[in-house]
């Protein structure tokens, strides 16, 4: 299920999950959970839309609003996946009978949906005078997004699921779209797509891929919402304020047409958002949003309304897109961390129950959604999460095969490659990779050498080449894994205790627990009650000096009592593994040294810049040439990387009045290089970096002459002057303040 390719039904390999390990016994709890849904009852709110008697009566939650028919979507999708990555017949078999009830039911000018057209209609009458605003189109609820779902689902079932009816279906519902919104200008097309309308952009992209027709590539490029792209396109982050999950979509579709159009400024608005959401508005556990918002870039509110699953979802289908032109282990990373931590723990596994939100508040519990009574939009793409897990395992292009996730799995290519991976990760850290059976062309393996395993050699773009395969190749692994502090991203004290990859939670126990598989996911957002965590007092730079493995096959940790001041000890598992409990994956820390720095600089400090840092660089004017965007782990702080003779500058507040201003450059203790300070015009001076800081934030302060800050009027206290900063390699840096 590769995303990359011309064409979009070219699959280059098959991966089979390993029966009786971690994913797959998730995967098979999936399975029952998809196949236990009546797919009368999933068609019925489509029956009454076209003026039909359902055979069954439809499910609750959204199936009975006005949003009605996005669930069929998803168990379409679902139900292929299964197919292509299980081989279960009794998902081929409802598949078929779901396609074939649909074509029955299509009406003759293609429209097909579970709910009316009148929307629609009403859109197309022309004249753009229809109603319109985020989630209401001509004064219904989204109705774009639910049919999107059956338009997505149709492609996944004649791709993956093997079904030719469905390619006819669909095709015939997209020429429907094509017909009314032929009838409306482009200004008109912008406007509908004020309202949130799922990937519609990628169905037809996806159509035009299969079909090569040039009237879908047509009508996709209509569907570009220029609001959002057009910032994209020029790296600006403007997200701030939108609502999460109605964008991602529609990264999606920027994705494909990159692929099938090869635009540059679709491949730049791609990755940009990818790389702002992913390094800047994603938690511990790699999901992003507050309330199903984006919020301020390098903000990590812990509330319980985080986290939406389904962002995850399709970010991870974006990851796959971005990783099939870079190959970089960053973004195998990224998804290796939101599957673990995220997708594989919003399952219950016993009953397959989803989750909505997943949330971060300290003394929470997870909230899932009932079976029949809770379609939400996390239900169904929480249906096809499971058939998901194999697709990233492993990814073939230009004749090398990429193992990207340490999962137990057999991979078969197109021409008859067999590759075994057996490991127990993440419990164990030993890993074989053999080949089974030798395919018909040269193959190369290249293993991702993870951020968190700093014994494996890292090659290019963190992939260690072991060249060409032969019939008797056997590969063995040592991925050994240890604690890790990964800090919140604002910088507010707040940090998350990871072993690898794996998000470890403290387990808060259950007493007093609700019912947590419940109708209405909203239920506990406001009266929940939260289990008390202690502040941490314990060096965070040592974990393994006072967290302690007391289970490693179960991967179960304890803290020292005297980590905190009432001397309680935590047990920390897997979060994949934390169900049916109040639990914390962010504990708040006391960081004396940081405290006493932080508590200086707040008495003295006129203006603060975080170079790296988008808003704060924007609100400084920055400018740069020969910088790059970086970041230093230990110290937890982004920075600004130089080029030789690279530069950045920026326009901070000084104080007229102050006996003394002075600017405030902060460095990483151990960086060498030189770096020159300027006020204007003014060198002041020029600073050699000999690394003998320590791993520690240093400060350097530069005097600014009295004389130079002055104001052209009289009793102007504040004036804002070009700070510039020029930099050789090595250098790096990381704050620049001006204090009184």
């Amino acid at each position: 299920m590769n995303a990359a390719g011309e064409n979009l039904t070219e699959i280059h390999t098959k991966t089979r999950l390993t029966d009786g390990t971690l994913f797959s016994k998730s995967q098979k709890v999936g399975l029952k959970y998809v196949l236990d849904y009546n797919p009368d009852r999933m068609l019925s709110p489509a029956y009454t839309a076209l003026g039909k008697k359902p055979k069954a009566e439809t499910y609750g939650g959204w199936e009975s609003r006005q949003i009605q028919g996005h669930m069929l979507g998803h168990y379409l999708s679902a139900l292929a996946g299964f197919y292509y990555q299980t081989g279960s017949k009794d998902t081929k078999e409802k598949l078929d009978y779901t396609v074939g009830c649909i074509k029955n039911l299509q009406r003759a000018d293609g429209y097909f949906g579970g709910i009316p057209s009148t929307p629609f209609d009403t859109v197309f009458s022309g004249g753009g005078s229809f109603n319109v605003d985020r989630f209401s189109l001509a004064d219904w609820w989204v109705p774009w997004y639910s049919v999107h779902k059956v338009y997505a689902g149709l492609i996944d079932s004649y791709i993956y699921g093997e079904n030719k009816d469905a390619l006819d279906v669909v095709m015939k519902m997209a020429d429907w779209a094509i017909a009314g919104t032929s009838k409306m200008s482009d200004n008109e097309i912008q406007k509908m797509l004020t309202c949130e309308h799922g990937g519609m952009c990628k169905v037809f992209t996806d159509l035009y891929g299969i079909t090569k027709n040039e009237k879908y590539l047509k009508e996709a490029e209509r569907w570009i919402h220029r609001e959002i792209m057009s910032p994209a396109m020029k790296k600006q982050d403007k997200l701030q304020g939108y609502h999460a999950n109605t964008q991602i979509p529609k990264f999606l579709g920027i994705a494909r047409l990159y692929e099938l159009t090869g635009k540059s400024e679709y491949r730049t608005a791609a990755e940009f958002f990818f790389d702002t959401v992913t390094n800047r508005r994603s938690y511990a556990i790699g999901g992003n949003s507050k309330g199903e918002h984006f919020g301020r870039e390098y903000e990590e509110p812990l509330e319980k309304d985080t986290c939406e699953t389904c962002n995850t979802y399709n970010m991870l289908e974006l990851a796959e897109h971005i990783f099939a032109w870079n190959k970089d282990s960053k973004i195998a990373d990224f998804y290796e961390n939101a599957l673990y931590n995220h997708i594989l723990a919003s399952q219950e596994p016993e009953t397959g129950a989803k989750t909505y939100f997943v949330s971060m508040q300290s003394g929470f519990h997870k909230v899932y959604c009932t079976h029949d009574n809770a379609m939400w939009c996390c239900t169904g793409t929480g249906l096809e999460n499971p058939e998901r897990y194999n697709r990233f395992i492993a990814s073939e292009f230009d004749g090398s095969l990429y193992l990207n996730l340490f999962i137990p799995s057999t991979i078969t290519t197109d021409d008859g490659w067999k590759i075994k991976i057996e490991t127990n990760f993440p419990y164990s850290q030993n890993v074989k990779i053999s080949v089974e059976n030798a395919g018909s062309k040269n193959l190369n393996l290249k293993v991702r050498a993870p951020s968190w395993c700093r014994q494996m050699t890292k090659g290019e773009n963190g992939y260690t080449n072991y060249g060409k395969l032969s019939a008797t190749s056997v590969i063995s692994l040592d991925l050994p894994m240890e604690l890790n502090i990964r800090r919140s991203l604002d910088r507010k004290g707040n940090f998350s205790v990871k072993y690898g990859p794996i998000v470890l939670a403290a387990n808060l126990g259950n007493k007093g627990m609700p019912v947590d598989i419940v109708d209405d996911h909203l239920i506990y957002m406001n009266s929940g009650k939260l289990a008390e965590v202690e502040t941490i007092t314990a060096d965070l730079k040592n974990p393994s000096s006072w967290i302690h493995v007391a289970d490693e096959k179960t991967l179960t940790f304890t803290t020292d009592k005297s980590a905190n001041e009432k001397g309680i000890s935590y047990t920390l598992r897997p979060f994949f593994d934390i169900h049916h409990t109040r639990y914390a994956t962010y504990f708040s820390s006391i960081n004396i040294e940081e405290n006493k720095r932080a508590a200086t600089f707040e008495k003295i400090t006129v203006d603060y810049i975080e170079p790296g840092r988008q808003q704060s660089e924007v609100e400084h004017k920055f400018k740069t040439e020969g910088t790059q965007i970086g970041y230093v782990e230990s110290v937890d702080r982004n920075c600004r990387t130089f080029e030789e003779n690279g530069f950045v500058r920026y326009k901070a507040k000084f104080e007229t009045g102050a006996k003394s201003n002075k600017i405030v450059i902060t460095v990483f203790g151990k960086d060498t290089g030189t770096l020159s300070v300027s006020y204007g015009t003014t060198e002041l001076e020029k600073i050699n970096l000999k690394g003998d800081g320590g791993d520690e934030l240093l400060d350097i302060f530069v005097e600014v002459p009295k004389k130079l800050v002055k104001s052209k009027q009289k009793n102007v206290k504040i004036v804002r002057e070009d700070i510039t900063i020029k930099g050789s390699q090595g250098a790096r840096l990381l704050e620049v303040r001006v204090t009184k």
